[in-house]
């Protein structure tokens, strides 16, 4: 079952009115990212300045219907995302949301791949905790990629997990908003490790899909495409090249 995003709302009793609406007319609602909040203390987020409402694909029409009133007041140029957010997944290898801010070049360089670690899901966290999760996705004509179009790259489905989420959840969650697929199971794979001048870890599973939507976009996605050994889009991210070298085939 496709989710499909509908509704960004901008203050919490938008959110809470808007997902009550929602859920009195029977439609389920998936809130990614539960708090408005910002950076504690230290390099650490806590919870982003954003949510956003996902339903399944048949309820997108009246959901979309049902909020119409909500939309229509939402400024057309406030940001979407957390300045906060965009700044520290940007550290990353790119697999962040993108803050409402012109597309330009990265100002801080792309991380590198280190290496991959076969631990362990039960292990894992005596090696090192993941900042993120990424996901390798199967279907009968490759494996998924999507165009992220603030990077203008071509990239593996994945981001940071969120607080209080699992790798596992993340993962999920992450595949869902980034491509429109489900994974029905989630096999753990190891972690991958990248520097951007510091080491980062990230947990890296696999999975396998029915098929790679036609098409699909979001504000963070501007495409999605298969990724074949010796066939595939390019630019091509230095960690997702080796991921997929190494675990796609």
């Amino acid at each position: 079952m496709a989710m499909v995003r509908v509704f960004t709302p901008q203050t919490l009793s938008e959110a809470t009115v808007a997902a009550a609406l929602l859920e009195a007319h029977g439609i389920p609602v998936l809130r990614h990212n539960g708090n408005f909040a910002g950076l504690m203390p230290g390099v650490q987020i806590n919870a982003y300045n954003s949510q956003h409402f996902m339903v399944p694909e048949e309820h997108v029409a009246d959901a979309l219907e049902l909020l119409a009133p909500f939309r229509e007041q939402t400024p057309a140029a406030a940001p979407r995302h957390g300045i906060a957010r965009t700044i520290f997944e940007t550290l990353f290898f790119g697999w962040f949301v993108p803050g409402g801010r012109p597309r330009e070049a990265p100002a801080t360089p792309l991380a590198r791949f280190v290496d991959v670690h076969d631990i362990g899901e039960s292990r894992h966290q005596s090696a090192a905790i993941p900042s993120f999760a990424v996901v390798i996705a199967r279907a009968p004509n490759g494996v998924v990629l999507v165009f992220n179009r603030y990077r203008e790259v071509w990239e593996l489905p994945g981001g940071l997990i969120d607080a209080g989420e699992t790798p596992r959840a993340a993962a999920a969650r992450e595949l869902t908003e980034e491509t429109g697929c489900v994974a029905s199971t989630l096999e753990w794979l190891g972690l991958v490790s990248v520097d951007d001048g510091a080491v980062h870890h990230g947990a890296v599973f696999r999975c396998e899909v029915v098929a790679i939507p036609a098409q699909f976009e979001s504000e963070e996605i501007g495409g999605i495409a298969a990724w074949q050994p010796g066939s595939h889009p390019q630019p091509l991210g230095d960690a997702d090249r080796a991921l997929l070298e190494r675990y796609g085939r």
